[in-house]
């Protein structure tokens, strides 16, 4: 979105040249991609399978000897882990590969997925930095993806969405139907819903490749989309148990029923295009280019909270039950009390270009954007200083 208007799509990217094949060989033997570990799962890996001599002897019982999980030091960690995020305390590492901007991550324990205006997809070792993967095939910029232990989805300037095979590059489905960029996207099993400077928010079925709705009444570009997953609570709007939320440069936020397509509710408020939201039960954070944060009740359909303390326009966010992090054009990651709105750390000085996505866990953010000082950067702000964070979850 240029930041001197309030209704232009996010971001506006000039169209790039078809990129060339990646960089690696298909002849090469390529490493596996690690897979995340559920310590919650039945088949979870006993504390003897995964720490090292050094380690294993915290969680070890102090009688028999044998493997156990040791919970008042897990406690300890826990409580070293949320201190460090109220005092700021961080180590933080650079990663750089993509040759233009980078506008989209996504990460879990073990690896990292960006998206990039070098028209390419990279998939990255969180803990080496290696790239082990790099995915051709979109014409533009890649603005926008997600993705789950089997597939990616992405989103692109080229007006198309793909959905490829996470281990092997393949392109398993193409979903055309967008006149124009495609700013933002979320998918669960075999429904994708996105958005475009088109002014529209579409959705669609994986599998078949067809468009099954078309929603319709911004008036602007559609920046911002999510929508209630099938696990959800039910939506506060009765007979429409699940919802699409988007939002828009022309500073409005809809609600739409998923089911039908019809626009429940317009949430209004902010003064310019709102960038980015995350919608949550019943909680709406959105980000816009009047330079504010705001917090939605989304039953009552108003506006509970602004935060406001970036110089620029904000790009991006994520909430859970604690705290807010935000990331905008003035360079700057802020984290914020989300019960008080109190800003508590305003990170600058590593980014010297503008913040476009950012994504954290109990333990790091994950922040990318274009830089100027070396090449476009993801950069991973690591708050485990000093923390055992093995059985943290």
């Amino acid at each position: 979105m240029a930041t001197s208007t309030s209704s232009g799509p996010l971001p506006p990217p000039p169209s790039l040249p078809i990129a060339s094949n990646s960089s690696e060989s298909k002849n090469d033997i390529q490493p596996p991609i690690p897979k995340r570990i559920d310590y919650s799962s039945a088949d979870a890996p006993l504390p003897s399978d995964i720490l090292g001599p050094d380690a294993l002897h915290i969680h070890r019982h102090p009688v028999t000897k044998q493997p156990m999980i040791n919970w008042k030091f897990l406690c300890q960690q826990r409580k070293l882990l949320e201190k460090n995020w109220n005092e700021g305390s961080y180590f933080a590492k650079d990663l750089p590969g993509h040759t233009e901007g980078i506008y989209c991550i996504q990460f879990d324990d073990h690896k990292i997925v960006s998206g990039s205006r070098d028209n390419t997809i990279k998939i990255w070792d969180l803990m080496s930095g290696r790239c082990l993967r790099t995915y051709v095939g979109h014409s533009a910029s890649v603005l926008c993806l997600q993705y789950d232990e089997q597939q990616i989805v992405s989103g692109s300037s080229d007006t198309s969405i793909f959905v490829w095979d996470l281990e092997t590059g393949k392109v398993l489905q193409r979903l055309k139907g967008h006149a124009d960029s495609v700013l933002s996207l979320r998918f669960e099993k075999d429904i994708v819903v996105s958005c475009s400077k088109d002014r529209t928010v579409k959705i669609w079925k994986i599998s078949t490749g067809e468009m099954i709705r078309t929603l319709v009444g911004h008036r602007a570009a559609v920046n911002a989309v999510q929508f209630s997953p099938e696990s959800s609570s039910p939506s506060p709007f009765a007979g429409n148990p699940r919802v699409v939320v988007s939002a828009s440069g022309d500073k409005t936020i809809k609600i739409w029923s998923f089911e039908t397509g019809e626009c429940l509710r317009t949430l209004e408020g902010h003064a310019r295009g709102i960038a980015c939201i995350q919608f949550e039960g019943n909680i709406i954070v959105s980000g816009s280019s009047d330079r504010s944060i705001k917090i939605w009740d989304v039953a009552r359909g108003e506006c509970i909270r602004t935060l406001v303390g970036h110089d620029g326009l904000v790009r991006t966010l994520q909430f859970t039950t604690r705290r807010i992090i935000s990331g905008g054009y003035d360079e700057t990651l802020k984290i914020w009390d989300k019960e008080t709105g109190k800003m508590l750390a305003n990170m600058g000085g590593r980014h010297s270009h503008r913040v476009f996505k950012l994504q954290f866990n109990d333990s790091k953010i994950v922040s990318c954007s274009q830089d100027q000082k070396v090449r476009s950067l993801i950069i991973i702000w690591d708050f485990a200083v000093g923390v055992d964070t093995t059985f943290l979850i």
